[in-house]
Formats: structure tokens, C-alpha cells, sequence
């Protein structure tokens, strides 16, 4: 498994000696080195270079390591480096995997680095098990009902409950929609609203800002519309190929 990796640091000193050390680590593949956070916004606007780890200097001017990371909706693995240490309890906040003070040790590094292979390890066997799973149990009236995917016609949310539509019945759970998500696999199910997922199999048409399956038109909310696009294009570029 290879991680590809963005260096984003304002000295070029310090970035290009973290580009070397990181070349003792053969399952890293440096993909970029940005000098700021606006160039680092680039790199992970470019489809064609995913980046799955960014080593991020805190300190840089216009825009610093921290508000940067405000900004990334969708941000991968980060690992601070910097020479402050009193942005720890702040970077930890925001979600990153690891925060070394510079100077970085080698030994120190590869602390860092093997816990973000390890974490991505982890997750992409969580998402291998929900794909290889074609069912999930949701306990309704008292008793557990097993739910096969290839049955789910889409699934909504109200108040505290999630209706399960499929193509025999409807169940009524007590339970979060985002708990629901969680159980199904991202190659078959879609998220088009705040309080709808779709299966990708029994999507009949798309007008507009509406998905209409089984005769059911359900809203395409425009915070989930441009994912849901790329990934119907995407899918159908495939099938033609």
C-alpha cells in the first residue's frame, strides 16, 4: 500500500528536508511540496494526484496550517509540523493524526507515519467488510428484522426515526440516519440529502433537483448535488469503457 503524501511548509529548508526523510519510508510517495496553504489548496483540487496525507506546517503567512485546515471540507490524514507547541490542543481538535515539533527526529517521524498507514489499514477493512456484507439487522417493534441491500429502495430520516423503504414493505427503526449510513456500503448507497440515502441500483430518473425512484420523487439537496453528479458520471463512464 503506498500513501501519497503533500508537504506544505513556507522554508524551503524544512520542506525539502522532511521530502528527503520521508524517502526513507518506501510506502510514501511524495505527490507535492507546496510553499503555502493556497498552493496546497491546488494540489488537493487535483483529481489526477489524490493526496492521502498532508505534513503541514502551522506557522506561514496569509493563510496558517490551522485555518487552513477550516477550509478543506474533505481534508486527508494531516500530521503537524512546526515549531510551536502551543497549537497542539487546536490541531487535535481538528482532527489530526498526529503533531511533531520540529526538529523532527527520523525516529519520531516514522512513529507518525506508521500510524497513519496503520489507521488507513483499518479503514479501508471497514469498508471491505460493509461491501462484502449484502444485509444489515435494524431492530423494529421489539424484534430485529435482517434488511437485504438489494432490496432498499432509499431510506429517510424523521425526528429521532429512519424508514427504511424497500421494495416489499417499509420499516420503522429508532435510530440516526447517520448511524444507518454507517452500515451500508458506499459502492451501492448514496447520501442526496440531510435526511434521505438512495440505492444507486433503483434510481429510475433524475430531474433536476429531484430523484425519482419507484415513482417517488425525493429532493437532491445542492450541499450533496455535485458528489452525487460526479459519482453518476463517473459510474457511467465506467460502463461504457
Amino acid at each position: 500500500m503506498n500513501l501519497n503524501c503533500l508537504i506544505v511548509d513556507d522554508e524551503p529548508i524544512a520542506r525539502n528536508g522532511l521530502a528527503e526523510d520521508i524517502k526513507e519510508f518506501n510506502f510514501l510517495h511524495i505527490v507535492g511540496l507546496a510553499e503555502n496553504a493556497f498552493q496546497a489548496l491546488q494540489f488537493l483540487n487535483n483529481k489526477d494526484k489524490p493526496v492521502d496525507l498532508i505534513f503541514l506546517d502551522i506557522d506561514m503567512p496569509e493563510l496558517n496550517g490551522l485555518d487552513f485546515l477550516k477550509l478543506v471540507r474533505v481534508k486527508p490524514l494531516v500530521i503537524i509540523t512546526t515549531a510551536y507547541q502551543q497549537y497542539a490542543i487546536n490541531g487535535f481538535e481538528l482532527g489530526v493524526m498526529d503533531y511533531l515539533l520540529k526538529p523532527i527526529s527520523l525516529e519520531r517521524l516514522e512513529i507518525a507515519v506508521n500510524k497513519a498507514k496503520e489507521w488507513i489499514l483499518l479503514k479501508n477493512h471497514d469498508v471491505s467488510e460493509k461491501e462484502n456484507n449484502d444485509f444489515l439487522y435494524v431492530k423494529c417493534n421489539g424484534k430485529y428484522e435482517k434488511i437485504l441491500f438489494s432490496k432498499i429502495l432509499y431510506i429517510e430520516a424523521a425526528n429521532n426515526y429512519v424508514f427504511i423503504h424497500t421494495i416489499e414493505k417499509r420499516y420503522i427503526t429508532y435510530h440516526t440516519l447517520k448511524g444507518i449510513e454507517g452500515q451500508l456500503p458506499p459502492n451501492q448507497f448514496l447520501k442526496v440529502h440531510k435526511s434521505f440515502i438512495v440505492s444507486r441500483n433503483h434510481i429510475d430518473q433524475i430531474k433536476g433537483s429531484e430523484i425519482i425512484i419507484n415513482e417517488i420523487r425525493i429532493p437532491l439537496s445542492r450541499n450533496f448535488k455535485d458528489q452525487f453528479q460526479k459519482t453518476i458520471i463517473n459510474e457511467k463512464s465506467l460502463r461504457k469503457e
